[in-house]
């Protein structure tokens, strides 16, 4: 009898972790799919960063977290990245990814992978006998792709995964794929040229995880920095799980629409403080830390973020980025490459092409990731061949 007892009250154990492990990956990070979709722990949020802002993250950019909520903004990254992931989750579950962007073609190519796992343990048999070991992790890989076409961007990613519960093995697949156009929105502060973004993503469409679909999700989102210190970011998420979710609107508030909305203030992109919140989640506030810094060509960025998960405790993550920069930008050379530009924009409207070209590239040398510069050069040089070209025109009518 003790060892029924004994047996059962292992099993029900476990039973109660694997149970909260899967509930929290859906519970904590959207109420819309816990229960009724598989592979919850594709909701989870990536990167320290976005969960510091309370996952408003759809129109972001600059940031290889794009990977996840809109592969679009891989395609406004500046140089390769590489970041790597912890999550502390409940009941002792981890949450860890590894992600990585480089350049190819005329954007840039991303990989992540993702482990959601809860540490192994005993399985006990009828007669209270150890038996082996009981494990448990779903796992996805990503590979995506964004690209800048200019006047906007555009990105999509593969994705497989894979799930190990005990002896179940259970694969699926799913595509996700997104825009993001930038744009400027009139502030009365010293704002950057493209200061409002707006994004969508469509997330996780594909097969089945066995019987059940996978977290179907639709993010809009809007991002704005009124000045150069300071981003404000609102997404709206809506689950396509069911029917329902997209046209049941009581039902669909309360059970799948989410609203998060974050901020972000950077001081000359050294320290960056953060804070988020969720409506219509189990887990309202967030809070986040980051710190920025470079070593000779190589920078690196320490993100750090708090979020509130309702009864089921705080729930922190840890995120390192590596970046190579082929030149470090210190904070008297961003200044510099600010009075060049300002510089350069007063010769464009004084229609001193010249003037405006050169002080752009200086602008460059300072910081060759200020504001597109290279591309406004290019688009210079190419004004000032079709003026020489048109005085050359007037001339010849003019001979003749």
């Amino acid at each position: 009898m003790n060892r029924m007892f004994q047996h059962t009250t292992r099993v029900q154990v476990a039973a109660f972790i694997i149970f909260f492990a899967c509930i929290s990956a859906g519970t904590v990070y959207g109420a819309g799919s816990a229960g009724t979709s598989g592979a919850d722990f594709l909701e989870i949020g990536v990167g320290s960063r976005p969960l510091g802002m309370g996952e408003a993250f759809t129109a972001a950019t600059d940031d290889i977290n794009a990977i996840y909520y809109n592969p679009a903004g891989l395609g406004t990254l500046k140089y390769p990245e590489l970041s790597l992931m912890h999550q502390e989750l409940i009941l002792d579950s981890r949450f860890e990814n590894i992600s990585f962007a480089m350049p190819v073609y005329h954007g840039f190519f991303g990989f992540s992978t993702s482990v959601f796992w809860v540490p192994p343990f005993d399985r006990i048999d009828i007669d209270g006998n150890t038996t082996g070991k009981v494990y448990f992790y779903n796992t996805s890989f990503t590979t995506a792709y964004g690209q800048s076409l200019g006047f906007m961007e555009i990105g999509g990613s593969i994705k497989y995964i894979y799930q190990k519960i005990d002896t179940l093995s259970v694969h699926s697949a799913a595509i996700d794929f997104g825009i993001l156009k930038r744009l400027y929105m009139y502030s009365p502060f010293d704002a950057p040229i493209r200061n409002f973004s707006l994004g969508m993503s469509v997330q996780n469409i594909g097969t089945k995880a066995k019987n059940d679909s996978l977290p179907r999700m639709l993010r809009f989102g809007t991002s704005y920095s009124p000045t150069k210190w300071l981003g404000i970011n609102v997404d709206a998420m809506q689950y396509m799980i069911d029917a329902t979710d997209l046209y049941d609107f009581t039902y669909g508030f309360d059970e799948s629409l989410r609203i998060n909305a974050g901020a972000e203030f950077n001081y000359y992109n050294i320290l960056s403080f953060r804070g988020g919140y969720r409506f219509n989640d189990s887990g309202k506030y967030s809070f986040g830390l980051g710190f920025n810094y470079a070593i000779k060509n190589v920078g690196f960025t320490i993100d750090t973020s708090y979020m509130d998960s309702g009864i089921f405790g705080p729930v922190y993550s840890f995120t390192v980025t590596f970046r190579l920069i082929p030149k470090v930008i210190t904070v008297e050379d961003q200044l510099k490459a600010e009075v060049y530009y300002q510089r350069a924009i007063k010769y464009y409207i004084a229609n001193d092409i010249d003037a405006a070209i050169e002080a752009f590239k200086t602008c460059m040398e300072y910081n060759p990731y200020h504001k597109n510069v290279s591309q406004k050069i290019k688009d210079l040089e190419y004004l000032r061949e079709l003026k020489k070209k048109n005085e050359e025109f007037e001339q010849e009518r003019t001979f003749r």
